[in-house]
């Protein structure tokens, strides 16, 4: 994963609202990151639900901190 994909998800951790951008409107709220196509397909295929699990599975500082339901 690189560091852009990381950065994105961390906020999205941390920030709800953007989180909802991401969700909904995946390439406004990719703006400005160098991701791949690859992640930026594999994003804009998540749903809450599947973000959930999937910022959940990456571990490690991404998640630190984060409560679920708590956004």
């Amino acid at each position: 994963m690189s560091e852009a994909l990381e950065q994105v998800v961390e906020r999205a951790v941390k920030d709800a609202s953007y989180r909802q951008l991401l969700l909904s409107n995946p390439d406004e709220a990719l703006k400005g990151y160098p991701i791949t196509s690859e992640e930026r397909q594999m994003l804009k295929g998540l749903t809450e639900d599947t973000f959930d699990e999937f910022a959940g599975g990456l571990g490690g500082r991404t998640t630190k901190g984060f409560v679920p339901g708590m956004g």
